[in-house]
């Protein structure tokens, strides 16, 4: 089995082909572009899903330097509790790395913060 790829719901600014960008001010090194969440529906035996930033298709017009997160709900945690750790992130998505499988049919919400 595995766990179906999650489009990000974005908070603050919409999901969009332009106009993604909220920087914090100029001359930021690492200005978080936007922030998000994401919730995985777990198949008790994959460790790893796709986390797309959009649909997984279309592109941001960067590539983020960077990514912040960690789980900020679902069902899974009251069951037994998961970490999450990020690969390198491209300009359509990352991937979201498990501590454990989790139980089936549990879900996973994770917020994450993107650094450009």
């Amino acid at each position: 089995m595995a766990i179906a790829a999650v489009n990000a719901t974005m908070q603050a600014v919409a999901p969009a082909e332009t106009g993604q960008i909220l920087a914090f001010g100029p001359g930021d090194a690492q200005n978080i572009v936007y922030r998000g969440y994401g919730t995985a529906t777990l198949d008790g035996s994959t460790t790893s899903f796709a986390l797309n930033f959009i649909d997984g298709t279309k592109t941001l017009p960067f590539t983020p330097n960077g990514i912040i997160g960690s789980v900020s709900g679902g069902d899974q945690q009251a069951t037994a509790y998961i970490n999450v750790t990020f690969g390198v992130p491209s300009n359509t998505g990352v991937t979201v790395y498990l501590s454990g499988a989790g139980t089936n049919t549990k879900t996973l919400k994770v917020a994450f913060l993107l650094l450009k």
